[in-house]
């Protein structure tokens, strides 16, 4: 059989009566009725085994057992009053872990230009960055991922569950990159431009914008329909050894491409070769981190940072536009 415990109604009259040391007082304190409050003496008299009070003249004092039971039970009230306090959030005090799947572009492009920024304010924080996978979304709602950027015109964040909210960016202008005196360079000096079918004499190193485990295609890879693709990898930090090391071409994110011109031996063949929007890449987060305001903090400090000025209509209420200040 189970052993009786004292609930709460029962501890705060205890507390309230040690305070006063008058029944009718900690009844009026509690906003019940003297009988009720006899009702709870006696509860506690019986279930503790003790006197608790005893009467001396006007006022009922407590017996050694209450003076020593007093000391425990104020605690008790203490932690239980602490469950329903809101901690006071300070950025400063961030210990926590934030889990991002993401490719190592993302790294580049939201995170990096965010960390000065990010450690000053809250230089305990520890961000772990996580290769994608085909369960990013399972990832998401059980914790494993708190955030994910993703890129790929594959991704329908408006067919998502409602457990998920977005963020939508811009969309971003792609560019062709090669290796420096590649043939291509070499026809645009001689003819003084290039066409797509150029492009057909020569095969590509594709990029997965996401997980590596289902099969690459042009659509995935974001190629032109016709060249065959030589070499595909989910990590972009492998392009330009690929591309010096060959004539295959890579189609890339222009400041990629940009940034990796300044650092390798590598050129940009004329923008006028691909549409100037591709696709928008997205912060996709579940339910579970929508009102953390760690999680809150975070997010809104990547956009502000990566200087979006204006995000991708949408009619969805989920297409979020966190504080950017």
């Amino acid at each position: 059989m189970a052993k009786d415990r004292p609930d709460l109604e029962l501890l705060e009259f205890l507390d309230n009566f040690w305070q006063t040391r008058n029944l009718s007082l900690t009844a009026t304190r509690l906003g019940i009725g003297t009988a009720t409050g006899f009702r709870l003496l006696t509860k506690a008299r019986n279930l503790f085994g003790d006197h608790l009070f005893v009467k001396s003249g006007r006022s009922m004092l407590p017996t050694p057992f209450m003076e020593e039971l007093i000391l425990k039970i104020k605690p008790v009230l203490e932690d239980i009053d602490s469950l329903t306090e809101r901690r006071i959030f300070s950025v400063k005090e961030i210990t926590d872990t934030i889990r991002i799947g993401c490719v190592d572009n993302a790294v580049f492009k939201f995170i990096a230009p965010s960390l000065k920024k990010i450690y000053s304010q809250a230089p305990n924080l520890r961000l772990s960055i996580v290769p994608l996978n085909e369960k990013f979304q399972h990832d998401l709602e059980r914790g494993y991922l708190d955030l994910v950027i993703y890129a790929p015109k594959n991704l329908h964040v408006s067919e998502l569950s409602k457990k998920f909210h977005y963020f939508i960016f811009p969309a971003v202008e792609h560019v062709y990159l090669v290796r420096k005196n590649h043939p291509l360079e070499q026809l645009y000096k001689k003819n003084k431009q290039l066409t797509k079918e150029d492009l057909r004499n020569f095969k590509f190193v594709a990029i997965k914008y996401g997980y590596s485990q289902i099969p690459i295609t042009f659509d995935t890879a974001g190629m032109e329909e016709g060249p065959s693709i030589a070499i595909d990898t989910p990590y972009f930090l492998t392009v330009p050894f690929i591309l010096e090391a060959t004539d295959f071409i890579a189609r890339l994110p222009k400041g990629t491409a940009e940034k990796m011109v300044k650092q390798s031996n590598l050129t940009i063949l004329p923008s006028i070769l691909l549409e100037k929007d591709i696709w928008s890449a997205v912060f996709l987060w579940h339910q579970r981190t929508q009102n953390s305001p760690v999680h809150q903090w975070f997010r809104s400090l990547l956009i502000a940072e990566t200087n979006v000025n204006s995000i991708q209509s949408s009619n969805n209420p989920r297409n979020e536009s966190e504080s950017h200040k």
